[in-house]
């Protein structure tokens, strides 16, 4: 079986490492479809590029391949197809379940046509007819013919099967793709790259054959958020979190705690650093955190460590920043990888308990079974409260967090940490509905590559244009010639 698998940059293959491997273990090909890079050559990250070089002295069948695919359309919708989706994408944060999602709906704006945005300003009457427009914008996404260029990329490749990863990036190019593969009638398989990307960015426009989601929780995201057949999605579990379900600590803790600087013989808290999306400026808000712990009345609190883990993605705010002023107190510097570090499970293994606002590495702690606090507060509501994935965190619903909204609050709860006294049964239970909802034990990985076997089987038969799509197409264009006409 040969799979083309479209992917934003080659760094995206990281949450797939184990499901490319595996497929090329029971002897498929795997060709990663990236766009050009700037000023240097495509190349396989180190962990793939040694994996393939084992796969060849091996002798297996199957290989890792790489190649540039086109990114933009050349015919007469060149302008009109990303615009169309960039409008969608902003119609979405109209929808009530975004109505505390500012700065997401700033985002998208971003992203979106200038000449829309003032569209929707001079008819404000548009954003509450929002599902409306979008079902029309829909319509005329999908008269929109395939793009001829990518259809003879996909025969040029002759792929088994497609997969397609992230998707939803605003205006995404990987929509032609999805409809080229239909066009050419290959089966088409999305998997989405991360726990917040069906809510926090576009939509899926153009309907695959099969959506590998985590969770019950992204199912209904796709169903209800994207308009997905439910018979088409297929709940596998998150492939990216197995290698560290597998991993164990690399040394003892007294080594640990005098390699990154802190008294071996107190417990310690972990703190983990959000993206710039959800704290753009958490330096301030670490130190100040920090400040009132070593101004807490109760000894073990003033006296705990701190280890701080700044985001891989945000390192810069950290640049320059010495914590040494706090006793007991350090900051990571060592080099990490975006996911199965070894330095974050063994921050994670000796650690008592972890402290952060929103993001990912919260689920590692729950793996490891560690207490997960966090603050709720005013300065951090629109990367908290205001987007969808963070509630699937909070206790309330099922989640592993312990929520405080003061520092007074959090330091209580930080004293019963150290004195052993939060619970971890419902930590186990998300973890498990979360991430492995099929088992604890069972690895995710041969569940995904034996999904995407099955949908690689589909009969599926190349899509011919309706006569409506015709007609529609008829009058976009005769639309956009009398508008550049009187424009």
């Amino acid at each position: 079986m040969r799979v083309l698998f479209f992917i934003n940059n080659v760094s995206k293959t990281r949450h797939f490492d184990s499901v490319i491997e595996m497929l090329v273990e029971r002897g498929h090909t795997v060709v990663l479809a990236a766009a050009r890079q700037r000023n240097r050559p495509l190349s396989l990250p180190k962990n793939l590029l040694l994996a393939n070089h084992d796969f060849i002295a091996r002798g297996l069948p199957g290989r890792i391949e790489l190649t540039t695919c086109p990114v933009n359309r050349v015919d007469r919708w060149q302008n009109l197809a990303p615009a169309i989706r960039q409008a969608r994408d902003y119609l979405r944060f109209f929808d009530e379940r975004y109505a505390k999602a500012e700065k997401l709906e700033r985002r998208s704006a971003t992203n979106a046509p200038k000449g829309w945005l003032r569209f929707m300003k001079d008819h404000p009457w548009l954003s509450k007819r929002w599902r409306l427009v979008s079902s029309l914008l829909a319509l005329v996404e999908h008269a929109i013919p395939s793009e001829k260029l990518f259809d003879l990329f996909l025969v040029y490749e002759r792929p088994d099967i497609v997969l397609v990863t992230p998707l939803v990036d605003y205006g995404s190019y990987q929509t032609d793709y999805v409809k080229s593969a239909h066009r050419m009638g290959i089966p088409v398989v999305f998997a989405p790259f991360s726990w917040d990307n069906l809510t926090n960015r576009g939509l899926i426009r153009v309907t695959p054959d099969r959506v590998l989601v985590w969770n019950d929780i992204q199912k209904q995201e796709t169903t209800d958020l994207h308009d997905v057949p439910a018979e088409r999605v297929v709940v596998t579990g998150a492939p990216r979190f197995d290698e560290f379900f597998a991993m164990r600590p690399s040394g003892d803790r007294e080594l640990f705690c005098r390699r990154v600087g802190l008294d071996p013989s107190r417990p310690y808290l972990l703190y983990l650093c959000s993206s710039e999306f959800v704290a753009p400026r958490e330096v301030e808000f670490v130190s100040k955190w920090i400040t009132y712990l070593r101004e807490a009345k109760d000894p073990a609190v003033h006296g705990c460590g701190v280890l701080v883990r700044p985001h891989p993605a945000h390192l810069k705010q950290w640049k320059g920043i010495d914590l040494s002023s706090f006793s007991n107190v350090a900051l990571w510097h060592e080099k990490e990888t975006m996911n199965a570090d070894q330095g974050l499970y063994d921050s994670l293994h000796y650690s008592s308990a972890v402290v952060g606002l929103n993001t990912s590495a919260m689920i590692e702690a729950g793996i490891l079974d560690r207490p997960v606090l966090t603050l709720v507060l005013d300065e951090f509501a629109e990367g908290q409260q205001g987007t969808l994935h963070f509630h699937y965190l909070r206790a309330a619903n099922g989640g592993l967090l312990h929520e405080a909204t003061s520092l007074s609050e959090h330091a209580a709860q930080v004293s019963e940490v150290l004195e052993g006294r939060l619970s971890g049964e419902q930590r186990r239970r998300f973890v498990e509905r979360f991430v492995r909802p099929r088992g604890w034990s069972e690895p995710v990985t041969p569940i995904m590559v034996g999904e995407i076997e099955k949908a690689a089987k589909l009969s599926k038969r190349p899509q011919r244009p309706a006569l409506w799509h015709l007609a529609v197409r008829m009058c976009l264009r005769l639309g956009l010639r009398a508008y550049r006409l009187f424009a």
